[in-house]
């Protein structure tokens, strides 16, 4: 089998593919050498790529799916020139590290316009391969939480997924979400605006996931990219996190080189 090369689709926020990036580096088996790592066109593109919540909620008129169809067209001819250069044909695959990019309104408009345009990358689902990493680590589960933003919330972005396969999603209290989805987004002290994570946000993840725990879930979605920067461990009071960002890095390496790809150590 070829190996794919993997295209990551950046800028949603800023630190999202990069985190990606380096979860691929880190499931991938090598022989030690950087030459034996899987090859990674990493595109990040914030300003052509509108918030996503806020697009869902008709807060904001640009659509991000143009933005990000952009992203991989650009990333497209970077591939045909380099197969074109090396006089070798491969074939490439891509993840985006956004969860609310993955709410329905969104994603199967991207993959719509792929297909149109002949964009010829595989595309994997991260809300697909976090349902499949909550089996592969876990195994039968009925209940668990979800951390996310109010778009993923409130389109049910994983809900859809994992109720129909009969998993009961928890989620905080609907008067804190508000809080929530400030403390990722706040310009001053959010997730998303300052590196390292601060107190206050680290605090407040904390406290939400406590809250989560209370109810019993037996394993906590983390399901903003940049919560896993504020929430660090692999487990709270002993419930399993679990990183979409880890089942996207797996999914785009198996399809990439199922050889290269570690086993999970959870």
């Amino acid at each position: 089998m070829e190996e794919k090369v993997i295209i990551v689709g950046g800028g949603v926020g800023p630190m999202a593919g990069v985190e990606l990036h380096r979860r691929i580096i880190e499931n991938t088996i090598t022989d030690g050498t950087d030459q034996s790592h899987l090859e990674v066109y990493h595109l990040s593109r914030s300003a052509d790529i509108p918030d996503r919540t806020q697009y869902l909620l008709g807060k904001e008129r640009r659509d991000p799916v143009l933005g990000m169809f952009r992203t991989f067209k650009i990333a497209y001819t970077a591939l045909e020139e380099r197969n074109s250069l090396m006089k070798e044909k491969f074939l490439a695959v891509g993840g985006i590290p956004c969860n609310t990019f993955h709410a329905p309104a969104i994603f199967n408009r991207f993959l719509d316009m792929m297909n149109k345009n002949h964009i010829l990358i595989k595309i994997i689902n991260m809300i697909e391969e976090t349902a499949w990493l909550i089996n592969e680590t876990i195994g039968n589960v009925s209940k668990v939480g979800l951390l996310s933003t109010t778009g993923t919330r409130h389109f049910g972005v994983y809900r859809r997924m994992l109720e129909s396969s009969g998993i009961q999603v928890t989620e905080v209290p609907e008067n804190l979400q508000d809080e929530l989805h400030d403390t990722i987004y706040n310009r001053e002290w959010g997730i998303k605006a300052v590196s390292p994570v601060s107190e206050k946000a680290k605090t407040n993840f904390e406290r939400y996931a406590g809250i989560l725990a209370e109810q019993g879930v037996q394993a906590i979605i983390l399901g903003c990219t940049e919560i896993p920067l504020a929430l660090t461990g692999k487990t709270f009071h002993g419930i399993p996190l679990i990183d979409p960002m880890v089942a996207l890095a797996r999914g785009l390496i198996r399809d990439a080189n199922p050889k290269k790809l570690k086993p999970i150590n959870f």
